[in-house]
C-alpha cells in the first residue's frame, strides 16, 4: 500500500507515530493530537516543514502509528519511541540517561534510598506503593520501591549525592538496611559515633523523636528550609532554657551549616510557587538548554542540557524536544514553567504536564515583569555556556588536527586521515569470544559509528590471528554489499598486536583488493609497525601522534572487554538459573528483569524476591538458598 492510501486509513485520534525509510529504518517520531492531520501535513506539505524535514520526506518510504488514549500517554510513547530508536532526524539529548529520585522508606524508623526510572503511576513525595525493584551492589543504589515519599527528579546526580550526604550529617537519619523494632539491634557502625546518625539500632532513640527528624527532612529535600531553621532556633532556645547546653550547642551547630547551605540559594522571585525556568540558545552545530530549578521562590539548581540534530529547528521546537525528553522521564512538573520562546502548542502543554503533575500547571512565555528577568538571566548563561562550549570544541579540533598532521608525517602518509578505525579482540580461552571496532573521525571519537562482532571462530584453540581475519573480512564485506553501517572506509587501520596482527591486517586488505592504509601498535613497547618495514617507526619525534594511537587502541580495549564481560556475565547468570528447582523460563526472564545479576538477587530478601511477578515466596526461598551456597 502506497503513502497517499495509507493516510486515508489514519484514525482522528492522539497517538505516536514513525516515519519510516529503506528496510523499516525509523526516520522520525512525533506525537499528535489528530494523527490524520499532523501526517497529513508531513507527507502534503513537506515544504512547509525546513531543510531537515524535506530531506526525511524525501528519504520516507513508509509510516506507522499508535494510538494513545490522551495527548499525555501520546507524549510518553513519543519519548520511549525515541529513546528506543535513535531517530536520525529528531532532536535528542546528548546525554539521556534516566533521572534519579531521594526516597525516605516507609519503615519504623525510615531511611534515605536512592531510587531510578519512577514508575509512571508515582510521584514525588506521593507516597503511592510501588513494588518493582533491585540492588545494585556495583552502583552502591538501592533499587526497591515500596510505600514512601519520593523527592526528586535531580538531572544533576552530583547535586542529588550531595544533597543526600547534606540530610545525613544534618539531621542524623540512618542508612543501613537493618530492619530495626526499636530496640538495641547489635553495635552501633561508624556513622553514629561521628555523629552522622542518631543511632536508633540502639534502642535509646524513640520513635517520636525520629519522626520529628524525618520530618525535617522532608522539609529540607521540599526545599522549605526556612521552616526548619524557625524549629531549630525554637529547640535551641527552649534547650537553652532548660540548661541542656550540649544539647543547645548540638543544635546551634546544625544551624550553622543549615544557614551556610541556604547562602548559596539565591532569592530569584517573590513568588512562592515552584518554578521551571527553561531557555536555549543555538549556533550552527547544536543547542544548548539551561533547566534553573526555583523552589519557594530560590534558585537551588541550575543545569545545562547539549542537544543534538537540532540544525534547521526554531528554537520553539528545540524547546518543545526538550521539554519531551525532560518531563517524560521527570515524570512531574512545577506549578509554572517559564520558557525563552514560545512553543508550537503552549496550552496543550499547559494540559499535559497539568495530567502529569495531578493539578494545575501554568506554561508561560512572559514579555515583561520579574517572569521575563528571569527568563533572561537563563538565557544569558546559556548563550554564555554555549560560547565555552564552543571554544572547548575549537581547542579540541585544533590539538586533534594537529595530532594528524605528525601521525601522517609519522607513517609517511600522503595526507592526515580523515577516519580511523581500530579493532581489538577479547575472549577467555577462546570462550565468548568478541571483537569491536572503534571509530575515530578527525581525531575524535565517533561513538555511533562503533561496532561489535561475536566471533565464529569455534576451534578447540583459541586463534586470535583467525579471529582477526575472520572480523577484518566480514567488516570488509558489509561494506562491499553496500551496508551504511560499514560506510565509509577507514583511511586508516590501526590494529591491536604487533607484526603478525599487521601482516593478517595486510593479507585480508590484499584479498579485498583495497588499498587502505594500516599500522599495527604493539601492546609491550608501545612499537609502532608499518607494513614492508622490519623496524617500527621512529615515534619518539612524533608524541602527539604517538598519544592519538594509543587512545585509540585504549578505547578499542576497552570497547571489546566491557562487551566480553556483559556476555559472560550474562552466560553465567543463565546457567546457575537454569539449575534452581521451580525457576523456569518466564520466571528467570522475570528476575532479570528486576535484578541486574545472581549477586544482587543473593543479597535480596525473601520478600523482594517474591514480590517480582510469577514468583512467590516458596520459589524466593528456594532460590535464596541455593544462591546463598554459592560462593560470590
Amino acid at each position: 500500500m502506497d503513502i497517499e492510501t495509507k493516510l486515508k486509513s489514519v484514525p482522528d485520534q492522539p497517538g505516536a507515530y514513525l516515519i519510516k525509510g529503506h528496510e523499516g529504518k525509523v526516520l522520525y517520531v512525533g506525537k499528535a493530537s489528530s494523527l490524520r492531520k499532523r501526517l497529513r501535513q508531513h507527507f502534503r506539505d513537506e515544504a512547509k516543514g525546513g531543510p531537515w524535514h524535506q530531506i526525511m520526506i524525501s528519504r520516507a518510504t513508509d509510516f506507522d502509528f499508535i494510538l494513545a488514549r490522551s495527548d499525555l500517554e501520546a507524549l510518553i510513547l513519543e519519548a520511549n519511541l525515541i529513546k528506543e530508536h535513535h531517530p536520525q532526524f529528531n532532536v535528542q539529548l546528548a546525554d539521556d540517561k534516566s533521572y534519579p529520585y531521594i526516597k525516605i522508606t516507609d519503615e519504623l524508623f525510615p531511611r534515605l534510598m536512592l531510587v531510578r526510572d519512577l514508575p509512571r503511576d508515582a510521584r514525588p513525595a506521593s507516597g503511592r506503593v510501588i513494588r518493582r525493584g533491585f540492588h545494585d551492589p556495583k552502583r552502591q543504589e538501592v533499587h526497591y520501591w515500596s510505600s514512601g515519599k519520593v523527592f526528586g527528579p535531580y538531572p544533576n546526580s552530583k547535586a542529588m549525592r550531595r544533597t543526600m550526604r547534606l540530610a545525613s550529617q544534618l539531621f542524623g537519619i540512618r542508612s543501613c538496611r537493618k530492619d530495626l523494632d526499636g530496640t538495641r539491634m547489635g553495635r552501633p557502625c561508624l556513622n553514629y559515633h561521628i555523629k552522622r546518625c542518631v543511632g536508633p539500632c540502639t534502642g535509646e532513640v524513640s520513635q517520636e523523636e525520629y519522626a520529628k527528624l524525618v520530618r525535617q527532612v522532608e522539609l529540607f529535600l521540599a526545599g522549605r528550609s526556612d521552616e526548619i531553621v524557625d524549629q531549630l532556633e525554637e529547640q535551641m532556645r527552649q534547650a537553652a532554657e532548660q540548661l541542656q547546653f550540649e544539647r543547645a550547642a548540638v543544635l546551634r551547630d546544625k544551624l550553622t551549616s543549615l544557614r551556610r547551605v541556604l547562602e548559596d540559594q539565591v532569592m530569584a522571585s517573590t513568588d512562592a510557587r515552584d518554578e521551571d525556568v527553561i531557555a536555549v540558545a543555538t549556533d550552527k552545530e547544536r543547542a544548548l538548554v539551561v533547566l534553573m530549578t526555583v523552589r519557594a521562590g530560590k534558585l537551588v539548581n541550575q543545569q545545562r542540557f547539549a542537544l543534538l540534530h537540532t540544525a534547521g529547528r526554531s528554537d520553539g521546537e528545540i524547546l518543545d524536544a526538550f521539554m519531551t525528553h525532560h518531563y517524560t522521564r521527570a515524570g512531574w512538573a512545577p506549578q509554572l514553567v517559564l520558557v525563552s520562546r514560545e512553543l508550537p502548542d503552549m496550552q496543550k502543554w499547559a494540559d499535559m504536564l497539568s495530567e502529569l503533575r495531578g493539578w494545575q500547571v501554568e506554561v508561560r512565555w512572559p514579555q515583561r515583569g520579574e517572569k521575563r528577568r528571569l527568563i533572561e538571566l537563563a538565557q544569558r548563561n546559556a548563550q554564555v555556556q554555549l560560547m565555552q562550549m564552543s571554544e572547548a570544541r575549537g581547542q579540541r579540533r585544533e590539538a586533534a588536527a594537529a595530532a594528524l598532521s605528525d601521525l601522517a608525517e609519522m607513517l609517511q602518509l600522503a595526507e592526515p586521515p580523515h577516519r580511523i578505525e581500530c579493532y581489538d579482540v577479547s575472549n577467555i580461552s577462546g570462550e565468548h569470544a568478541t571483537a569491536s571496532m572503534v571509530v575515530f573521525t578527525e581525531g575524535v571519537a565517533d561513538k555511533d559509528s562503533y561496532r561489535r562482532f561475536r566471533m565464529r571462530q569455534t576451534a578447540d584453540k583459541p586463534d586470535d590471528y583467525a579471529m582477526m581475519r575472520e572480523v577484518l573480512t566480514r567488516r570488509l564485506k558489509r561494506a562491499g554489499a553496500g551496508d551504511e553501517k560499514f560506510l565509509p572506509l577507514p583511511d586508516l587501520i590501526v590494529m591491536d598486536g604487533g607484526k603478525g596482527q599487521l601482516n593478517v591486517a595486510v593479507q585480508v586488505l590484499d584479498d579485498a583488493m583495497m588499498d587502505i592504509d594500516v599500522v599495527a601498535l604493539a601492546k609491550q613497547e608501545e612499537e609502532v609497525f608499518v607494513p614492508e618495514q622490519p623496524a617500527p617507526v621512529a615515534s619518539g619525534p612524533y608524541p602527539r601522534a604517538l598519544l592519538l594511537l594509543q587512545r585509540i587502541h585504549n578505547e578499542a580495549h576497552r570497547f571489546a572487554v566491557t562487551h566480553h564481560r556483559a556476555l559472560r556475565g550474562k552466560a553465567m547468570t543463565k546457567s546457575v538459573l537454569d539449575d534452581i528447582p521451580g525457576i523456569g523460563p518466564r520466571r528467570r526472564q522475570e528476575l532479570l528483569k528486576a535484578f541486574p545479576s545472581v549477586v544482587a538477587m543473593s543479597r535480596a530478601t525473601v520478600e523482594e524476591l517474591a514480590a517480582v511477578p510469577t514468583m512467590n515466596r516458596p520459589a524466593a526461598q528456594s532460590l535464596l538458598e541455593h544462591l546463598t551456597e554459592l560462593a560470590w
